[in-house]
């Protein structure tokens, strides 16, 4: 910033360009982080699982992972993710997930999915599971996983 007080007037515009690009990637660097720290929190408390054909492509070319619940493994919860501007979902749901997928996790909150090899790490999460605005999950869940949302941060009710 002090260089570019400094600068004759005709350098100033270049010169507020690049420090809107490097605001732009420090931005960025710190919705990464932030996506690091949550994707630790709950690799640190959930293991591995492996589930095969867990993926579904809606007409609005959208992904849906369909994994079993946690503590009644007949029903499935479904995480949404929609095809981002950068990443189409779609595509690599198509190529990899379809076979097999990876994650940790509890699908009624949030989850890590991997492609096998632990390629592609994403974190997926219910809209629900860190919103304050709505209110925290109460039923269903026994107390293992009442305890393990509240160690990801996730909102749930006493």
């Amino acid at each position: 910033m002090y260089v570019t007080l400094l600068l004759p007037v005709a350098a100033v515009v270049p010169m507020v360009l690049v420090l809107l690009s490097i605001a732009t990637m420090a931005l960025v660097a710190l919705g990464r982080l932030a996506r690091g720290w949550r994707m630790w929190r709950i690799l640190r408390a959930y293991p591995w699982r492996q589930q095969p054909g867990a993926v579904r492509i809606t007409k609005g070319k959208d992904a849906i992972f369909v994994l079993p619940d946690p503590d009644s493994p007949e029903k499935t919860v479904s995480l949404k993710v929609a095809a981002g501007l950068f990443r189409s979902w779609t595509h690599e749901a198509l190529k990899d997930y379809d076979h097999e997928l990876w994650y940790a996790g509890d699908p009624r909150f949030a989850c890590v999915v991997s492609k096998p090899g632990l390629r592609g790490l994403s974190c997926l999460a219910q809209p629900t599971a860190y919103n304050y605005r709505t209110s925290p999950r109460r039923k269903g869940l026994s107390p293992e996983a009442r305890r393990r949302a509240k160690a990801i941060g996730a909102r749930v009710a006493d």
